[in-house]
């Protein structure tokens, strides 16, 4: 897919361009006031009224259907000095004057943004690299998407939804997902629809659970557009300095992610839980315990030994979910400076020792190829615990802390984890006797049709998500990358000779 092309750096005197843009060519009506002369002292019959009635604003754009949308309080626009300055809040409205170009791209109408579902699903500005996980539904929410649209000098564009439509003043640009849009392209649109702007995804932002969505927000940049060109359901578009956010964010959902905005882009990025109350005891041998956040979402969250094992583990999570594997939602959090893994507690879980050891538990085999390539040697637990059953009958693997280069309590793995996956046979016949009891009796089928699972999961998003989510430094995560591919291969290799 081609990529935007970017215009050059300007230098701060070209920022501004030292011109004003009106981007569109219709306006808000203007408010005409009627003058009069000195008050008299009136009869009360005689029929004057003193009091003239508020005038009415409608937006510039009408709804989808042809309908004017009235403005109850139009927001006000900022005065051009706020547009450059990195510390000051700019808003623009409707129509209002915009810079020529800000920190090198132009804000100019996208006039040929595309008008169809099938356009916007081939947009430019789609990330085809980034190695996305499935995202994660909890029952009675639907799918969103939107984008932490940031500018070179730090500042983030928030929209004014018209008449504070659901209780906003102020919020990050997204929407709920279309059918037969991918999550990037309705993220991108929503952006133009909302603020006008046309946006490129850069990287992953998150997963944020709303009153009756989880939204997906990707990281993005500004390569075209405007604010002035806003629709109808933005009354106002405003870019805002990271510390300042909570100054115009009002909604609950919005908090967390104005506090992950605030820290920098990578893979050390954490989720606060300091807000957060304990509601059970620890589970199993790291520190931890249930919790609830804010929204009410029940969690267990546990703190291992080091951030790279916590780091490991929502690796081994993420690839998981990129092989359509059933695991919870797994989040890297902070609390007092601890890094730790927070999972999402799904309803209806239980053990079934019975049903596992039976094969009568659908996923639990045709995840084993998983298993052994990500060399998780606790997949089963000791207690048949770590696979557990949802009331659909499907496996469910909770905890791959023994997973890729650590064992479950901690401690490297070194050369055990090597780029042969001789996990296809000791977590069968070896002395995990828990493993041997589940795995031992799946068919060369069932193996052969998990290991093609594995082989149609592409190279870049291996390393892209082991880049996002895995431990150590960023030439230590390129080799695990690496070697998870040499382990894909071994797989396959293993596969052709079988058959």
């Amino acid at each position: 897919m081609n990529r935007p092309t970017l215009f050059p750096k300007a230098n701060k005197a070209e920022q501004t361009c030292g011109r004003f843009a009106n981007a569109l060519t219709f306006k808000a009506p203007a408010v005409k006031r009627k003058t009069h002369p000195a008050p008299q002292q009136l009869s009360l019959f005689d029929g004057h009224d003193q009091a003239q009635p508020a005038p009415r604003v409608f937006h510039p754009r009408p709804r989808e259907n042809g309908e004017k949308v009235r403005i109850h309080s139009p927001s006000a626009p900022t005065g051009q000095d706020s547009w450059t300055g990195a510390d000051a809040v700019a808003t623009f409205t409707p129509g209002s004057p915009v810079p020529d170009c800000l920190h090198g791209v132009p804000l100019a109408p996208w006039t040929d943004h595309p008008r169809t579902r099938q356009g916007w699903n081939q947009v430019d500005g789609q990330m085809d690299a980034l190695g996305e996980p499935p995202l994660d539904l909890p029952m009675g929410k639907t799918a969103a998407s939107g984008a932490i649209i940031e500018e070179p000098d730090g500042r983030i564009w928030l929209v004014h939804p018209t008449n504070g439509f659901a209780g906003y003043d102020a919020t990050f640009p997204k929407g709920g997902a279309e059918p037969g849009l991918s999550l990037q392209a309705n993220a991108i649109k929503e952006c133009f629809e909302e603020a006008g702007l046309k946006v490129e995804i850069t990287g992953m932002f998150g997963d944020f659970e709303r009153s009756t969505t989880v939204a997906r927000y990707y990281r993005g940049k500004r390569v075209g557009g405007t604010p002035a060109d806003m629709g109808w359901e933005s009354q106002a578009v405003s870019l805002v300095p990271k510390n300042r956010l909570h100054e115009l964010l009002n909604g609950a959902a919005d908090t967390p992610i104005a506090a992950a905005a605030g820290k920098p882009a990578g893979h050390d990025q954490a989720r606060s839980i300091e807000g957060w109350k304990q509601v059970g005891k620890q589970h199993g041998s790291n520190p931890g315990g249930f919790f609830q956040d804010p929204t009410g979402q029940r969690w267990y969250c546990k703190f291992p030994k080091s951030a790279d094992h916590a780091k490991n583990e929502i690796l081994a999570s993420k690839l998981y979910e990129a092989l359509g594997i059933r695991t919870p939602h797994m989040e890297l959090i902070r609390l007092n400076g601890r890094l730790g893994v927070a999972s999402r507690m799904i309803a209806g879980l239980r053990r079934d020792e019975a049903g596992l050891r039976g094969g009568k538990v659908k996923g639990a085999a045709e995840g084993f190829a998983a298993d052994a390539w990500l060399a998780n040697w606790d997949a089963v637990g000791l207690l048949y615990d770590n696979m557990l059953v949802d009331e659909a009958g499907n496996a469910v693997r909770i905890d791959p802390g023994g997973a890729l280069i650590y064992r479950a309590q901690g401690a490297p793995k070194g050369q055990a984890f090597g780029d042969k996956v001789a996990e296809l046979e000791t977590l069968r016949f070896g002395q995990n006797v828990e493993a041997a009891a589940v795995f031992g009796q799946i068919s060369k089928a069932q193996i052969a049709r998990g290991v093609a699972q594995i082989a149609a999961l592409p190279d870049k998003r291996i390393r892209a998500i082991v880049q996002e989510h895995g431990p150590g430094t960023a030439g230590q995560r390129q080799e695990l990358a690496e070697r998870l591919i040499r382990r894909k291969a071994d797989l396959m290799h293993s596969l052709a000779e079988d058959q």
